[in-house]
């Protein structure tokens, strides 16, 4: 069995399977529809579990973050990742953030506008899922971006220098690229701030998330399952 580990806690790795084992026999003990869920483990962080279902739904239903340059092969370890920030960065923090129905609402809503031309209903009937269901995956995935920006959006700053750095560097190559007009500089600021703005909040978390790796016991087993993926 292939399996990458970070840096071990105090947990025995007998004391890590003997729970993750307990974990799946409760889960599965629930009933048919939950017991199709639990289809396969690809992941334990910090003696909790990632199933080959999550990845599945994730990806669906686009709960993840995808990096520039993520390619076709990668897609399925990348979205693991983000569960797996997703697992740390909730347990560092208790999973404390409130995200309110309404928040979770939009997003489904959102959401669903997306899908509509490649079926909505079908997607949810494909792992046999109900609208309540989604919304759980959803309101974990909302409670972690929330985490991130309160925890770093607020304290950074942007300077002048790099707004012009982005213009020159990024805004200007894109839109010569797509034949587009260019806006003047000052006519565009609030989004351009925006967006260095985002871009420097995702660096400070991912290092801060990369420091929440290195103190967390973490297996992963996908590969095991990568033909499984191809198929789909």
């Amino acid at each position: 069995m292939c399996f990458k580990m970070y840096k071990k806690t105090r947990t025995s790795k007998f004391s890590s399977l003997l729970i993750v084992f307990l974990v799946l026999s409760i889960l599965s003990s629930f009933g048919f529809g939950l017991s199709e869920r639990i289809d396969g483990l690809v992941a334990v962080v910090n003696n909790e579990v990632i199933t080959l279902t999550d990845i599945r739904i994730a990806k669906e239903f686009d709960l993840y973050d995808l990096k520039e340059g993520t390619s076709d092969k990668s897609l399925y370890h990348s979205v693991l990742e983000n569960l797996i920030s997703q697992k740390l960065v909730q347990q560092f923090t208790g999973s404390d953030v409130n995200i309110n129905k309404k928040e979770v609402d939009r997003f489904i809503e959102d959401l669903k506008r997306g899908f509509e031309e490649s079926g909505w209903e079908g997607k949810l009937d494909i792992f046999g899922m109900t609208i309540a269901d989604l919304r759980d995956y959803c309101a974990r995935y909302l409670s972690y971006k929330k985490i991130i920006t309160e925890r770093f959006n607020r304290s950074v700053v942007v300077s002048l220098k790099e707004m012009e750095e982005y213009y020159d560097q990024v805004y200007v190559p894109e839109q010569e690229a797509k034949g587009e007009t260019l806006e003047p500089m000052v006519d565009i600021l609030p989004e351009i701030e925006s967006e260095v703005k985002e871009r420097k909040t995702q660096g400070l978390a991912e290092e801060w998330i990369e420091s929440l790796k290195s103190q967390a016991e973490i297996r992963i087993y996908l590969d095991k399952y990568m033909d499984f993926f191809q198929k789909k």
